[in-house]
């Protein structure tokens, strides 16, 4: 096969955009501060009841005492974590391909052959160390969002495997789909829609009162043009009330993933999300999709937070090393005799679990 060598002298400048260099982990950095490690092949929680509001019983003196015990039952929810495990081999031959940036990056001293397949151990060990970040940080965003994560699992003969729908409990009319009165209508109500779903969620077995709404990119402009909205910032109506609406009305700049677009009544703060992941598109290339839907808002009330629970590692050599059930990601490397060839192997088994699911509230605002 016919291979390029790249020499400092055909080359000006390696350009790179750095815009998608970190992993898209807002969700998992955000919500998920806690971490398990789990020796069973589930994962599991139990919930203890909601605390009763019985009225006590009148009885006359003279009368027998009430007896009022009543068992509280618990439940127990289990999880099963979802497998990844990414394995790649690199032949002796590949050091002999100069990457461009290589040219560029060593071309005061060139380096040896040894060195250059040293550098492809390297590079490849990162890339499928960043491609399992990615892949959690996209299940915590799920978790959050959806309240639920679709595994569908991959294999290479042939016929696919089942795909598995985890379901974290969420209430389903917290997951919420507009017919009509959409929001980019600007005569919608959307502090009424707001305030209708920030009841549900207060009334909400586990729920509690939104302090927070993240909205899509396409639902952030909105915003500024609602006419409730715009009423609510008049000074007249609002006065001197410090908790009154504010919303930023110039243009919206989204140079991070998360950007600030200001408050609603009793200081709600509103923030804009936009990050994406990769995904293959058949030929070769990718195709980027969007981890929060553009046309989508989340409402989270405080205490919408989870755990990073990482299910064991079925693999002898993590068994006898100790840390089958202590690791995020087990990393090993292996040859083959003949060919003489490394290959690197990661495996994981990470689920995000929200702790209290009915603490967010999904709603699709927009066609």
């Amino acid at each position: 096969m016919p291979f390029d060598i790249w020499t400092t002298e055909e080359l000006f400048a390696v350009r790179q955009d750095d815009r998608m260099n970190p992993i898209p982990s807002f969700f998992l950095d955000t919500f998920f501060s806690q971490t398990f490690f789990a020796e069973d092949q589930e994962i599991k929680f139990a919930d203890l009841p909601e605390a009763d509001r019985f009225l006590a019983p009148f009885v006359l003196p003279t009368e027998q005492g009430k007896p009022i015990y009543n068992r509280r039952g618990e439940s127990i929810s289990a999880f099963t974590p979802a497998y990844i495990k990414l394995k790649n081999g690199v032949r002796p031959q590949d050091a002999r391909n100069l990457l461009p940036s290589d040219a560029l990056r060593y071309r005061s001293k060139p380096l040896s052959l040894e060195q250059r397949f040293d550098l492809r151990v390297v590079q490849l060990m990162e890339q499928q160390l960043r491609m399992i970040r990615t892949r959690e940080a996209w299940m915590a965003a799920r978790a959050i969002l959806d309240a639920r994560v679709q595994i569908d699992y991959e294999r290479d003969q042939g016929g696919s495997n089942p795909s598995v729908l985890l379901d974290f409990g969420r209430n389903g009319d917290q997951t919420i789909v507009k017919g009509a009165n959409y929001w980019d209508d600007p005569a919608t109500d959307i502090l009424g829609d707001l305030e209708t779903w920030a009841n549900r969620m207060y009334l909400a077995n586990g729920g509690g009162t939104p302090n927070m709404i993240v909205v899509g990119a396409r639902v952030a402009p909105v915003f500024k043009r609602n006419t409730g909205i715009i009423a609510a910032m008049n000074m007249e109506n609002r006065g001197n009330d410090s908790n009154g609406v504010d919303i930023k009305t110039g243009i919206q700049r989204l140079e991070r993933p998360f950007s600030y677009i200001g408050k609603l009544d009793n200081g709600m703060e509103v923030w804009t999300y936009k990050d994406t992941v990769d995904i293959p598109n058949g030929l070769g290339g990718k195709t980027k999709i969007d981890l929060m839907d553009e046309r989508d808002v989340l409402m989270l009330a405080p205490g919408a937070n989870g755990v990073r629970a990482y299910g064991a590692i079925y693999d002898a050599d993590a068994m006898i090393e100790g840390v089958a059930a202590q690791t995020d990601i087990y990393s090993k490397m292996f040859t083959t005799k003949d060919p003489g060839e490394l290959f690197l192997m990661n495996q994981s088994s990470p689920l995000p679990i929200p702790l209290y699911p009915n603490r967010t509230l999904k709603a699709r605002v927009l066609v």
